[in-house]
Formats: structure tokens, C-alpha cells, sequence
């Protein structure tokens, strides 16, 4: 059984200190969006911009530890979620030598609208990344992040993470272009989606536009290899 209690202070450990972080990616308003958290008047470096994490709690596997900060830091839970890297530099953190395990989540705009708590995080652009002050070695993980989606998104269907549960074609080609950040062949895209059979026609119409338009889902649930790109 899990706790939602994180652990308190530890910079007086002997040993390094066992982090996790988490990039945390959904496509809001036709964009690639990822939720951080703030520092507040109560911690060095306030007003800057980290990523949702905390020091790993002994006695729990890596996964309950991941759930619990998840929930703890966004308000989120159940999303899919990759191991992405750990940082283990000895002055990633100026207070204590702290390694982080990274994780990149990525969460569906039904999802993020249901659960996530708005007094915690915030909804930054992606393009705003270099604009934004953010601390520790958060950005460099963020890229990082970024381009492990990039390069999943060429391959597999994990785009179906990020996709409500029913989606038209339209949409699912804007997610593709939001977050590659480039512009797809409309017939093409189309005609490379059809030759895979990863989709299945619901019957059912987004009726939000003059032009009612068929919506689809995906016929698996389990990420495959499937070339799309």
C-alpha cells in the first residue's frame, strides 16, 4: 500500500539522495504543453520553474514512489509513463548530491482536464521552455524528454497516450504537427494511417463544426512498433 506522505528533509543524509523527476506532456489548444511546479517565498531560488518530483521514500518500489509524487505534485494519476534517463551529476543540486531517475508521462487533454489541480502546477508551452527561469538541470532534462517523444512518435502509436479516447483524423495530424512542430501532408498522413490499421471507426460524428467529421479510436491498446512517420 502506498502513502501520500513524501519524505521530509534529508540533506543531512551521508549518502547521495535518490530523486524522482517527471516531464509531464499533454497537447492543450493545439500545442505541446508540460506541467511545472513553482518554488514558493519558502524555498531557495523562488519563482523558478522545476519539474514535479521529490525524493524517493525507502520501502516503496519506484513505481509506488513515482504514483505518489504524480499525485502529490499534479493532481494526475494513471498515465503512461517512460523511464527516461538518471542524472547523477554531484552539483546538479547546489544543496545536497541528489540523483534522479527521470520519467517522461504523457496524459491525454480528457485526463489532464479531469484530474489535474490547477493550484499546483503550471501550464507552460513548450516553445516558452528557453524563455522561462528554470532551476537545476530541469531544462536539459525537459529537452531530453522531448526529443525521446520525437523520436517514439516516428515509430510508434504512442501518440494514442496523448489522444482523447475518440479523436478525428484532423486532430490526430495536429498532435503529430503540435509536437514535431512541423507541418504534415494532409493526404499522405492520412494515407499512411489507413495502411496500418491501428484505428477503428467509432460511428460516432464530432458534431463542433459545421463539417461533422468521423471520429475514431485506437483498435489496440498496447504500444507497438508501427512505423508510422
Amino acid at each position: 500500500m502506498t502513502s501520500n506522505n513524501l519524505t521530509p528533509d534529508i540533506f543531512s543524509l551521508s549518502i547521495p539522495a535518490l530523486a524522482i523527476d517527471i516531464v509531464i506532456f499533454t497537447v492543450y489548444k493545439w500545442s505541446l504543453y508540460l506541467l511545472l511546479n513553482q518554488r514558493t517565498e519558502d524555498w531557495p531560488e523562488k519563482w523558478k520553474y522545476i519539474l514535479p518530483g521529490w525524493i524517493v521514500r525507502s520501502g516503496l518500489s519506484l513505481e509506488e514512489n513515482f504514483d505518489n509524487i504524480l499525485q502529490n505534485r499534479t493532481g494526475i494519476k494513471w498515465v503512461y509513463k517512460e523511464q527516461l534517463y538518471t542524472f547523477w551529476d554531484v552539483n546538479r543540486d547546489p544543496r545536497w548530491h541528489v540523483v534522479s531517475v527521470t520519467y517522461y508521462a504523457l496524459v491525454s487533454s480528457d485526463l489532464f482536464m479531469q484530474n489535474v489541480d490547477l493550484t499546483k502546477v503550471h501550464i507552460i508551452d513548450y516553445s516558452r521552455i528557453d524563455e522561462i527561469s528554470i532551476w537545476y538541470d530541469h531544462e536539459k532534462i525537459i529537452k531530453y524528454a522531448k526529443q525521446r517523444l520525437d523520436w517514439k512518435l516516428e515509430y510508434t502509436n504512442i501518440v494514442k497516450n496523448i489522444l482523447p479516447q475518440e479523436f478525428t483524423l484532423s486532430r490526430m495530424q495536429a498532435v503529430y504537427e503540435s509536437i514535431l512542430d512541423t507541418k504534415l501532408d494532409k493526404r499522405n498522413f492520412r494515407k499512411k494511417i489507413a495502411s496500418l490499421n491501428i484505428l477503428k471507426d467509432t460511428w460516432n460524428l464530432d458534431k463542433s463544426t459545421n463539417r461533422p467529421a468521423a471520429l475514431y479510436s485506437f483498435s489496440d491498446n498496447e504500444l507497438k512498433i508501427v512505423g508510422i512517420l
